[in-house]
């Protein structure tokens, strides 16, 4: 499985519920920016699954437009920023797709990477906003991913 862990575009700052957050105008350039990127690695993705707040919804939606993909974002709960990775983990062992992109927050999104390289909490590298990095994985578990490749909005 190549999995692509995305972390939401920018968004408004919280004034009210976390979850209706929506994305920025920097936000949506910051997607534009990485799907030109993505689109040039000519990835076809199988399967898109992202957290039901708000930001990840039109990170997901605007992502896979941006990059001509006609897959519809899976909403799925376990993606929400208070999960954790063993959770995430467990289900992914389910996932019958070979390009996966998730959509979540931080922390999960970072801890996902840290966990499936095998990196402690003290190597954890915290994903910016539309930070994306490939992992290709044989076997989902601690450890077991290799990474492939970080996808970043840069100016």
């Amino acid at each position: 499985m190549h999995l692509y862990l995305l972390r939401h575009a920018e968004a408004v700052p919280r004034q009210f519920a976390d979850p209706e957050r929506e994305l920025t105008a920097h936000g949506q350039w910051e997607i534009e920016a990485v799907a030109r990127q993505f689109t040039q690695r000519g990835i076809v993705l199988d399967a898109c699954y992202c957290s039901p707040y708000l930001r990840a919804t039109q990170t997901a939606a605007h992502f896979l437009e941006r990059v001509g993909s006609t897959l519809a974002p899976d909403v799925t709960e376990r993606l929400t920023p208070e999960r954790r990775a063993k959770v995430v983990l467990e289900w992914l062992e389910l996932v019958a797709a070979e390009h996966v992109l998730l959509v979540s927050h931080n922390p999960l999104v970072s801890e996902l990477l840290a966990v499936l390289t095998g990196r402690s909490e003290a190597e954890m590298h915290i994903m910016s906003t539309c930070e994306m990095n490939a992992l290709h994985v044989d076997h989902v578990g601690v450890g077991q991913a290799r990474f492939l490749c970080r996808l970043s909005p840069v100016r």
